[in-house]
């Protein structure tokens, strides 16, 4: 772990691929709380730059700096935690399904006042990095336009808020989880070696794809604890597992 005088770090995860973090959030790298992480991934010829998801404002500078060579940045969606300081930046990568929700808002999130370049990733789109492709894959459901990366080199796949601990879902376009499911199912054909999401440092296990399916086919014949959620009406939470073990998974949907 390699630490600089301001508050972001970064750990190098695997053969160039880093994690960048915030040290508001601590700095373990256990499971435990939500943290705020971006990634990194450096090529030959150029890198990669995976979400906005430090509110820090020199998190462009700092992962230029650790990449030594052109960078582009890509969103994994839209949300506010997920484009911090995004006015500040002339061009990104995306999917279309979630150009509304960045320029135009939502109940819970304002418009862009300055609007950066777009350009446009569809599921199995390939990246090439120089040495090092990097694939393209949507699943909707946290978001209308989620994409995940994975990483051919090390088999990293960097999941953004879909697989994960905490699965926040219904705000956007409802996906039937059996649909959901189905997608995540088809993530087992990559020869996946660690999952690395957006609010935890800790790798997660391929295994966790099925922990996680498993959990929301039994999670949703059943109901949950009735949460008030902000903008929405209601929202039911269920959970499994300790949060300070990798084995957790917790799933908010929301009621309309």
């Amino acid at each position: 772990m390699s630490e600089k005088n301001n508050n972001i770090f970064h750990t190098e995860i695997s053969d160039g691929v880093y994690q960048l973090s915030s040290k508001t959030d601590g700095l373990s790298l256990d499971p435990g709380k939500p943290s705020r992480n971006s990634y990194l991934i450096i090529g030959e010829s150029k890198a990669l730059l995976f979400d906005l998801a430090l509110g820090e404002d020199e998190l462009c500078t700092y992962a230029q700096n650790l990449a030594s060579k052109d960078m582009i940045i890509v969103l994994s969606h839209a949300h506010i935690d997920h484009i911090y300081n995004i006015e500040n930046v002339a061009k990104i990568m995306m999917h279309p399904d979630d150009e509304p929700l960045l320029l135009k808002g939502s109940i819970f999130q304002p418009p862009l006042k300055k609007q950066p370049k777009i350009t446009f990733l569809n599921d199995g789109d390939v990246i090439d990095l120089g040495n090092r492709k990097i694939d393209i894959i949507h699943i909707p459901g946290h978001t209308d336009g989620s994409i995940l990366l994975f990483d051919r080199k090390t088999g990293i796949l960097i999941s953004g808020d879909t697989v994960t601990r905490r699965l926040l879902y219904g705000m956007h376009s409802f996906v039937l989880i059996e649909e959901f499911c189905n997608k995540l199912e088809n993530l087992k054909k990559l020869n996946i070696t660690n999952i690395y999401s957006a609010h935890d440092r800790c790798a997660l296990p391929f295994e966790h794809i099925d922990y996680m399916i498993s959990l929301l086919k039994q999670f949703s014949k059943s109901e949950g604890r009735i949460l008030d959620f902000p903008f929405f009406e209601k929202a039911e939470f269920f959970s499994d597992g300790n949060e300070n073990e990798i084995s957790y998974f917790d799933f908010t949907v929301v009621r309309r």
